[in-house]
């Protein structure tokens, strides 16, 4: 099937292919060899997607998925899963009306698949979204992807991360998809391969809402399920318990540190999450949103907040004094060090009593 994936013109596929899986139903999840069918036929009657047969054979070339539309895939499927998670109950009724609406799912993938008696085979597949079978299909995009550019796709005007649940899903299958291993039906069992530079870095994000929401769910999960790449200076090397430990956690491995109720202390002592979030409070509608999550580090681990405040700034200051530093590049620099004024005037604020007593 790899084969297939890198033998025919990419398609982005945008809204219109997680519209009509939705509309298909569970069903088309029902084994990998019929969401690979389902998916090349959806492609194939898309926009750019080369029209094509409604054969169900899979003779015809598969149509691969860019970047974009396996970002979309991924939101969805996360989405999906979440939301079966949260509403999941062991009453008959419900059952009963899973079942209904598994039958009419399986009704509507044999239409697609041209093949009217596709729902009476037999399917041992549960009647909700298998998505075991959906990253085990996404892997074969593995190779021919540049997944950095599908982590910066999640860039789209529905992307939200609705909670932790929803996230873990998300990152499970990123994991999964781009060959980095990891499990899916129970989550992912170690770190996940998400990129932090193409969510947080350099670029601004035109769903700037939904990239806060990525940045928040990330901070409250922790470093066993996400961990911040951090830079020299941002990792704890020595006995400062502000600072924080290689592998994303606080204190000296053994005692309690004042960050010790910090869900994930890496992601406040990064400098491009503060960064970040910095740049996004400037947006008004984003103000209070972004302040909220800063205010989760504030009240968990206010010493690496200040620490972080003080390295941005110490950098950005170092940044504006390299000499021949090219007019445009400068300004990009003045940019970043003017980002999220007043927010950073109210963290002060709140800090500096904290830790800087006035004289008797």
């Amino acid at each position: 099937m790899a084969s297939e994936v890198l033998s025919s013109p990419a398609t982005d596929g945008g809204p219109g292919i997680v519209n009509i899986l939705m509309d298909l139903g569970p069903a088309c999840t029902s084994n990998a060899g019929t969401f690979r069918d389902a998916l090349r036929l959806i492609t194939q009657k898309l926009p750019g997607g080369g029209g094509g047969s409604s054969s169900s054979s899979g003779s015809s070339s598969a149509i691969p998925l860019k970047e974009g539309g396996i970002a979309r895939l991924i939101h969805f499927f996360a989405a999906v899963g979440a939301r079966k998670d949260g509403s999941s109950s062991s009453s008959s009724n419900n059952n009963n009306n899973n079942n209904d609406a598994y039958s009419l799912s399986s009704a509507f993938v044999g239409v697609l698949m041209n093949d009217h008696d596709w729902n009476k085979a037999d399917k041992t597949s549960s009647s909700d979204w298998n998505l075991d079978v959906v990253s085990q299909v996404l892997t074969d995009f593995s190779l021919s992807l540049h997944w950095p550019l599908v982590a910066r796709s999640f860039d789209f005007p529905e992307f939200k991360i609705r909670d932790t649940r929803h996230l873990e899903l998300l990152l499970a299958l990123y994991t999964k998809a781009s060959g980095a291993g990891g499990i899916v039906a129970g989550v992912v069992g170690g770190n996940s391969s998400l990129p932090l530079e193409p969510i947080a870095g350099v670029g601004d994000w035109r769903n700037k809402e939904g990239q806060l929401t990525l940045l928040r769910a990330l901070l409250i999960v922790p470093p066993s399920v996400y961990k911040f790449p951090l830079e020299e200076g941002e990792e704890r090397k020595d006995a400062a318990a502000a600072l924080v430990n290689v592998d994303g956690s606080t204190g000296n491995g053994g005692g309690t540190s004042p960050s010790s109720s910090c869900p994930n202390p890496g992601g406040f002592a990064c400098s491009k999450v503060l960064q970040r979030l910095l740049s996004l409070s400037d947006e008004p509608k984003l103000h209070q949103s972004a302040r909220e999550v800063l205010g989760m580090g504030l009240q968990s681990c206010p010493e690496i907040i200040l620490c972080a405040l003080v390295r941005l700034q110490l950098s950005n200051a170092a940044a504006m004094n390299v000499a021949d530093t090219p007019p445009q590049q400068l300004a990009m620099i003045r940019a970043r060090a003017q980002a999220g004024m007043p927010l950073k005037g109210e963290l002060m604020r709140e800090l500096i009593p904290l830790f800087f007593s006035p004289n008797p």
